[in-house]
């Protein structure tokens, strides 16, 4: 594994300042990685250390995340999303890539995938559906399950890493700490809180067109891998069963010992079968 830094790169579309990282090695195949509700850039930070040196990877800020700038008219539609993503993969110049989504990135690599088969050559979806199980209802809030709780304050980092360690109590602390460290902002009194835009909390639904998902992957032509969580909430296994049955060219693979943020929770296994699914094994 060679540790190559990061840069950051901004872009502005619906004016909003969009950041993403690119972790370098434009000559290599590219990668480009979509996080899930209220996280950031650096959740996939362990994985692109392991990757970097054989991979171009570029990592989204999504609008109302990280570095990347909040919208002021609330727009943090499905569409405003993928709208975001098409502009970031134009700026970088990508040709054919693998995108890799999680959670609400999951959904948005969906619509890409499906409204884009020139540029995507491969598709990982990372306990995400086109539907969710029936006992979680249309609106239930994927992130409160995920590795980021509603907004509160915190006098320290270290007090914001005790707490959501005891809510991530499978992933490995480093990991923890360098997402309270990437993922934090001082507010004016002197403590800390998640840098996401808390209107996300109410998030706008119905300004996009309507998506049918499960019309969407039907239409995905990449070959997909599908991981889900054994201990999942979002994703099930007759849910993962239905994926594979409706996506043209999709594989589904469990993930043992981890819920809905798996690659925090088991980032050993999390690697591991990524690298299988673009090795072609």
């Amino acid at each position: 594994m060679i540790n190559m830094p990061a840069r950051s790169h901004y872009l502005v579309r619906d004016a909003v300042r969009l950041h993403h990282l690119d972790w370098g090695n434009p000559q290599r195949p590219a990668i480009v990685l979509v996080h899930g509700s209220r996280l950031h850039a650096h959740v996939w930070n362990d994985f692109c250390r392991r990757f970097s040196d054989r991979f171009h990877i570029v990592a989204v800020d999504q609008r109302g995340h990280g570095d990347s700038g909040w919208c002021a008219h609330q727009g943090y539609d499905l569409e405003d999303f993928y709208q975001d993503l098409r502009a970031t993969v134009a700026e970088r110049d990508l040709g054919r890539f693998t995108l890799v989504g999680h959670s609400l990135g999951g959904r948005v690599s969906m619509l890409f995938a499906e409204r884009h088969p020139e540029h995507v050559e491969r598709l990982v979806l990372v306990d995400i559906a086109a539907g969710r199980p029936a006992n979680i209802g249309p609106d239930a809030d994927l992130s409160r399950i995920a590795e980021t709780p509603p907004p509160r304050a915190f006098v320290s980092p270290d007090e914001a890493c005790d707490y959501l360690a005891q809510l991530m109590f499978r992933a490995p602390r480093h990991m923890v700490e360098e997402s309270v460290r990437h993922g934090m902002r001082r507010l004016d009194d002197g403590r800390y809180t998640w840098k996401y835009d808390p209107a996300l909390l109410q998030r706008t639904r119905g300004r996009g067109p309507a998506v049918d998902l499960w019309e969407t992957v039907r239409r995905i032509e990449a070959p997909t891998l599908l991981q889900y969580g054994d201990v999942s909430r979002v994703v099930n296994e007759e849910l993962a069963q239905r994926m594979a049955s409706t996506m043209p060219r999709c594989r589904i693979e469990r993930i043992e010992g981890a819920g809905h943020a798996l690659f925090t929770d088991q980032p050993d296994a999390f690697a591991a079968s990524v690298g299988r699914f673009l090795a072609g094994d």
